[in-house]
């Protein structure tokens, strides 16, 4: 599991760092702005962000997020008691609203939690629209403007993956590993497919973009 951080407080930041390293795979950003940069070109599964940051707060950064990767979890960190702040934290759709200090445990356990509810409702969802694509989980179907559009096994995996995953990059080494696992495949195999895929889905193709020397990423 991936968690990206984002706390102006530098101490902070390298005492949660060293607290949560044995549990999470981490990035950590003290400017918001780097931090959203990042969320919005790679692969996280939740966020840590503290409410109180100059400049953007807690909450204006997190509306960044959601515009971004709308079903990242959110959990909010702060040292502010104040129960208007959490109320509002947990109106605009908080994960999670923590308040510091709070046990090494209860954080990766708390984290942990919204990262397995978050990926349990992406498995749930038996049908992805996006724009006129449609992808029925359940029949193994995708349809583009009314059109059954036929798929090789590896072709319809690879896009479901995009798919439930918008606006975040995968990277080619992990999209091996999700769909080929103990077997040797090289880049240029993953690059074949993804060229069919895109012939196949024109023009919804144009949203599938590729980061060089990175991975691919759906663009809605």
């Amino acid at each position: 599991m991936h968690v990206t951080i984002i706390d102006d407080n530098r101490d902070l930041l390298d005492a949660l760092s060293g607290s949560l390293a044995d549990a999470f795979n981490l990035q950590v950003f003290s400017e918001p702005e780097k931090g959203l940069d990042f969320i919005r070109n790679n692969h996280t599964d939740a966020i840590l962000l503290d409410l109180h940051i100059p400049g953007k707060d807690g909450f204006q950064v997190y509306e960044e997020v959601k515009k971004a990767k709308q079903n990242l979890p959110v959990l909010f960190l702060t040292g502010d008691s104040d129960l208007n702040s959490r109320l509002k934290g947990f109106e605009i759709g908080a994960d999670d609203f923590l308040l510091k200090p709070i046990q090494t445990e209860e954080l990766v356990a708390r984290i942990r939690n919204r990262i397995q509810i978050s990926k349990r409702n992406l498995q749930n969802n038996k049908v992805i629209k996006i724009k006129d694509l449609l992808i029925d989980l359940d029949g193994h179907q995708v349809t583009l403007n009314n059109q059954l559009i036929r798929l090789t096994p590896k072709e319809y995996q690879l896009l479901v993956v995009l798919s439930q995953n918008p606006n975040r990059v995968i990277h080619k080494d992990d999209l091996i590993n999700m769909l080929w696992k103990d077997v040797h495949v090289e880049i240029n195999n993953l690059d074949t497919h993804f060229s069919n895929l895109r012939r196949k889905l024109k023009p919804f193709s144009m949203h599938i973009k590729t980061l060089k020397n990175l991975g691919y990423v759906l663009r809605i």
